[in-house]
């Protein structure tokens, strides 16, 4: 080859040595840019730019090296030697919008790992109800006194004819203290109208203890419900269940956990039925009896070491048969029309055992002289242990070791809900109402706080409300108590069929007498309507391992770059630098030496 009308010579690449020979004087006039080098071959120029070109020279060296070796697409055409530019524009904008693509997609997929990780789904198997317990089943009769012991509608005519007269109420006629007493007990479970329309004229510091008062007039069970059926056993119903305290007074509990598992301390309640119940305490003798129940059951664990009689209880099979049947009874000279409203019969409540009763909430109504057959769809919602690694506001469910509540063993919602209330109104009237769990030395509250906690509930009602359409705009706001579900929750939803139940007609058709002129017959039963059911299971959509596959699938999708590839440019740019760095002080100094030689000759 000829520059500059002299031959020029370039020294042959040895593939056994690791430098390049050194060149002569008269080869090192020649520019690496010239445009002589267009025959030579591109490995050669990279490592002579490297080793003998300026800094700047010696960049673009590795970094054409470098795009050789890697596996990103089309980063070599940017940094070819021999490549034209256009060309090497073409690739320049084709590799921005590749990136831009790879890096939108990546974003996205972070924002939906950061705000939905987890997903709801149904599980892949199918649930046996025998790994459940059966629902526990609240009943709460309209009638809430025997009118032999207390006529509540007599009192209340008095007591308001008086307060017409007078416009006070000063006791003036014939009700006695007891009486009275009574009347402000019995109160406290009328409709709001009845109490607010009472309670001012009511003397405030009457003692009374409303709970056992409640208790002492209640209905005993063997007379509202004189039978029961369950799991294919005939029970006396007062062997099946117990008393227990509500919003709606004295209500009959069938399947719930004793106080003592649902309560860090059963004192929290101002009244509870310590009864122990025995399921062999049933009348068909011929029957086997249950085996002593063992072991133990818990929402997170499930039933652990229990047989067939289990705590609570649970069911195998579906069909009414092998459910909960109850046959109650009123009687229309009980009927108070005063007190509670117009509707007659009993509010039915279901809910999982560890939980109380809302009773306010959904409930099933069984009117008088009707048959109601309730089937049970249960829904029952489980959580991977990896959810942990979220925070609760991302998955919206606390873990029963998450969230300490002050009354209750275990979280769920709506024991939260119950808590809630109740240490709002203490903290708002300085009392509880009489069904409500509160520490030992808060008082219960008395008429005079009566519309303290009744606007307590309400204000409780209205601060969530707001606090929680707030949150939809700015997620900062927290909510009172936050009572989010718990993530293993068990709820039973229900369907319902009636049909008219002719309690007469049906006692003189078993050619049995009928005794009771004003008896008024309902059926109830409950039981499940499959034998198995889908459960829904609560997963980790988009864990941290599923992030990072997903980004880098797509930077491998857009950019061909892998972990490797990383580890690659680390690599050139640290290790492969340093090295060739050495290499050029090694050839400046040899370069330095041949001068010198030269020069001295």
């Amino acid at each position: 080859m000829f520059v500059g009308g002299k031959p020029v010579h370039f020294p042959q690449p040895d593939p056994d040595k690791e430098f390049l020979s050194l060149p002569t004087i008269s080869e090192r006039h020649l520019s690496i840019t010239s445009q002589a080098l267009s025959d030579v071959p591109s490995e050669l120029i990279i490592k002579s730019r490297i080793k003998y070109g300026s800094r700047w020279s010696a960049c673009q060296g590795l970094m054409a090296e470098y795009s050789k070796s890697t596996s990103i697409h089309g980063l070599r055409y940017i940094f070819e030697v021999h490549r034209p530019f256009y060309e090497k524009f073409f690739w320049v904008i084709l590799m921005v919008i590749s990136f831009y693509y790879a890096v939108s997609l990546m974003w996205d997929t972070y924002l939906k790992w950061l705000d939905s990780p987890v997903i709801l789904g149904f599980d892949e198997t199918l649930v046996p109800v025998s790994s459940i317990p059966f629902p526990t089943i609240t009943i709460c009769p309209e009638i809430k006194m025997e009118r032999d012991r207390f006529d509540f509608t007599n009192v209340a005519n008095q007591i308001w004819t008086e307060i017409e007269e007078n416009d006070s109420f000063t006791n003036s006629g014939n009700v006695t203290e007891e009486e009275l007493q009574k009347f402000v007990a019995t109160l406290q479970i009328c409709e709001n109208e009845v109490l607010e329309r009472f309670s001012p004229y009511m003397p405030k510091n009457l003692p009374v203890d409303v709970p056992q008062t409640l208790v002492d007039l209640a209905l005993v069970p063997n007379i509202t419900l004189p039978f029961c059926k369950w799991n294919g056993r005939f029970y006396f119903c007062n062997y099946l269940f117990k008393y227990v305290l509500t919003d709606e007074g004295i209500c009959y509990q069938f399947n719930g956990l004793n106080t003592q598992d649902i309560y860090r301390d059963p004192n929290y309640l101002s009244y509870s039925d310590k009864t122990v119940i025995d399921y062999n305490n049933y009348y068909d003798v011929e029957l086997p009896r249950y085996k002593d129940v063992t072991g133990n059951w818990s929402l997170d664990d499930g039933y652990v070491g229990q047989g067939f009689n289990a705590y609570p209880q649970r069911s195998v099979l579906s069909s009414a048969r092998n459910g909960l049947f109850a046959f109650m009874m009123g009687f229309e000279h009980n009927f108070d029309y005063t007190c509670r409203s117009f509707k007659q019969g009993y509010k039915v409540f279901l809910n999982s055992p560890e939980s109380v009763p809302l009773t306010t909430g959904n409930y099933i109504l069984v009117p008088h002289d009707d048959e109601v057959l309730v089937s049970v769809l249960p829904q029952y919602v489980t959580s991977t242990e990896n959810l942990h690694q979220f925070g609760p506001e991302k998955r919206q469910c606390y873990f029963n070791d998450e969230r300490y509540l002050r009354f209750f063993k275990s979280y769920s919602q709506s024991n939260c809900q119950t808590e809630c209330l109740a240490n709002f109104t203490i903290n708002k009237c300085g009392c509880a109402k009489f069904w409500m769990p509160k520490p030992i030395d808060v008082p219960t509250c008395g008429l005079a706080e009566v519309t303290c906690y009744m606007s307590a509930e309400e204000e409780m009602n209205f601060v969530i409300s707001n606090q929680t359409k707030l949150k939809s705009t700015d997620p900062s706001v927290e909510i009172l108590c936050d009572c989010i579900p718990s993530c293993n929750s068990l709820d039973y939803n229900f369907e319902i069929s009636r049909a008219f139940y002719d309690y007469e007609k049906t006692v003189l058709a078993q050619r049995d007498t009928y005794e009771h002129d004003d008896g008024r017959g309902s059926r109830l039963s409950v039981y499940f309507k499959e034998t198995q059911f889908t459960a829904i299971k609560r997963t980790v959509m988009y864990g941290i391992t599923t992030l990072i596959a997903n980004c880098g699938g797509i930077f491998g999708l857009f950019m061909g770059i892998s972990s490797l590839s990383v580890i690659e440019l680390i690599y050139f740019f640290s290790v492969r630098l340093c090295n060739n760095l050495h290499k050029r002080r090694l050839i400046k100094k040899m370069l330095l030496q041949q001068d010198l030689d030269i020069y001295e000759e």
